[in-house]
């Protein structure tokens, strides 16, 4: 290993374990945005028992029906909704496939498989079969499906082609998403799927088509560009929040005259009365004992004057 030839080849070994390293990361995290794109999509309040046992019933349907490729489908789509990653859900897409049983179901419900397959690929890092069961998905959602499932198709063709270093295509596949958005959430939470999706291409330049495509977008939609707006300046807001906090580290005063000039600081009264406003209007507790005060500073008011008109009466 001390050979000079060694040595020399030494950076450029570094270099390459630290981009393989770069992107086993990058490919973990579209991995979990995958997944938790599922969780989001899981009915509220389900629990796993409830889960498990839709795909004890699906089994039992499938057992009864063998040549029923629509129950296939269901089975594989329930140990999806379960666990993204577990292999009995990609075992069953490869025997939808395999039979040629997908071909019998209706357009839509073949393109339900070929996207769930293409997931189940993707998660196994079979990046290319997943390209090919996801472009399959995209033919049969353009012959016959809703918005909802063309954008999330465009969607995990974006993680794919991202996975395979192709930032181009990438960038494409959000240019179509975005016309498939119902709402502004929909474009705004896209817009941020694609760009974590596209952070480990390496190349600048597929970075910057991306946010050409955006704004561009923003610039044609008014409203969805004021809601951009608005979440931008809340997480700047809240970063700032969090940077002043850790900033703002300031010792006890140490005697009374270092008291009164943190008192006349004009500075410190442009903290302190915002906040103090903003939380006597959210804390009802508060609320109440300051009403309470006000109503004792009113009854000692009171009974001073009746007080000073009794002496004045007595004295008279």
């Amino acid at each position: 290993w001390k050979h000079p030839s060694f040595l020399c080849l030494l950076p450029l070994l570094c270099a390459t374990l630290g981009s393989m390293a770069t992107r086993a990361e990058a490919l973990q995290k579209l991995r979990e945005d995958w997944l938790a794109e599922n969780s989001d999509d899981r009915e509220e309040g389900v629990t796993r028992w409830q889960l498990n046992n839709q795909i004890a019933q699906a089994k039992l349907k499938t057992q009864k029906a063998p040549e029923d490729m629509d129950r296939l489908l269901d089975l594989a789509e329930a140990y999806g909704v379960l666990e993204p990653t577990d292999k009995r859900g990609l075992n069953v897409c490869e025997r939808l496939m395999g039979q040629g049983g997908v071909n019998t179901l209706d357009t839509q419900r073949q393109g339900e498989a070929y996207q769930l397959f293409g997931r189940c690929l993707f998660l196994a890092d079979k990046h290319e079969e997943s390209l090919t069961a996801l472009q399959r998905a995209a033919i049969c959602f353009r012959e016959k499906g809703n918005f909802s499932l063309r954008r999330r198709n465009n969607r995990a063709l974006l993680r794919v082609f991202c996975a395979l270093g192709r930032g181009r295509e990438a960038s494409e596949r959000l240019e179509v998403a975005l016309t498939l958005c119902e709402n502004s959430d929909d474009c705004i939470m896209l817009y941020i799927s694609a760009k974590q999706a596209l952070e480990h291409t390496t190349c600048d330049r597929d970075k910057e088509i991306l946010d050409d495509i955006w704004y561009v977008y923003l610039d044609t939609h008014p409203e969805e560009k004021v809601k951009f707006e608005q979440y931008n300046d809340t997480g700047i807001g809240l970063c700032r929040q969090f940077a002043g906090g850790e900033e703002r580290t300031e010792e006890a005063p140490v005697d009374w005259n270092e008291v009164w000039q943190r008192v006349k600081d004009p500075e410190v009264w442009k903290d302190i009365l915002p906040a103090a406003v903003e939380e006597c209007k959210t804390n009802p507790y508060l609320r109440g004992l300051l009403m309470l005060a006000g109503y004792l500073l009113l009854l000692y008011i009171i009974l001073i004057i009746m007080v000073t008109f009794k002496g004045e009466k007595a004295a008279k």
